[in-house]
Formats: structure tokens, C-alpha cells, sequence
């Protein structure tokens, strides 16, 4: 039942990793539709290389991580991607609580917890298995 469970875990970051790279080059060669998506207005030079950088750059870095770490059942990897989501989340939160929400405020902040409840279900027992 356990390597199950690891083999069910090391599929779902896979598919996560996946997702973040579809995601990363959305906003390197979507830039403008990628960043309205998570409501940012793109209108500047500056503006599009920040949305590049930082963004596409968090989700390429994630996502190899993520990929790298479930390909080779080495949980020792994902601990960045951890402190990336943590860091994501904890912004999510003092944004609620300084300028309030809306009725998709909650909706990436559940993501986020059952992605970084995933890495650390992946972190306590790949090793173990």
C-alpha cells in the first residue's frame, strides 16, 4: 500500500511539474495573456521583463525541481520548491489580512496547501520506501 502511495505521490508532482513548465512558458511567450490571468496589467518594457523573470522564472525553477526530484525519487530537492510555495502562500495571506479578498483568494491558497502537503507527504516517505 505504501508504494502506492509513493508511486500515486511521485505521479501527482510530475503532472504538477508539468503544469508549472506549461505555465512558465506561458509567461515567457504569452506575457501579456499570462500576467492578465493572474490579474497583473502588463503595459510597460520593464513590466514584461519583470512578468519573465520573476514569474516564469519561479515556475521553471519549481517545475524543474519537481520533475527532477519525482524522476529520481530524491525528496532532498524539494525542499526549495517548498520554501518557493511556502513564501507564495505566506504572500497570499498578508494580502488578505492588509487589503482584504475576493471570492478567488482562497482558491491558489488551497492549491498551495495541498501542494506543500504533497512535498512533505514525498519528503517523509521516499526515502523510507
Amino acid at each position: 500500500m505504501k508504494n502506492i502511495m509513493i508511486l500515486t505521490s511521485r505521479g501527482l508532482l510530475i503532472a504538477i511539474g508539468l503544469l508549472f513548465a506549461f505555465i512558465a512558458f506561458g509567461f515567457l511567450f504569452n506575457t501579456q495573456e499570462a500576467a492578465a490571468g493572474v490579474g497583473l496589467n502588463v503595459s510597460t518594457i520593464g513590466g514584461f521583463a519583470t512578468v519573465r523573470a520573476d514569474m516564469a522564472g519561479y515556475f521553471a525553477v519549481s517545475s524543474a525541481l519537481l520533475l527532477y526530484s519525482s524522476f529520481l525519487r530524491a525528496p532532498q530537492y524539494l525542499w526549495p520548491v517548498l520554501w518557493l510555495i511556502g513564501a507564495a502562500f505566506l504572500g497570499r495571506v498578508i494580502t488578505v489580512f492588509a487589503n482584504g479578498y475576493d471570492n478567488q483568494s482562497f482558491i491558489p491558497m488551497g492549491v498551495e496547501i495541498i501542494i506543500m502537503a504533497l512535498i512533505i507527504f514525498a519528503q517523509r516517505n521516499w526515502n523510507k520506501a
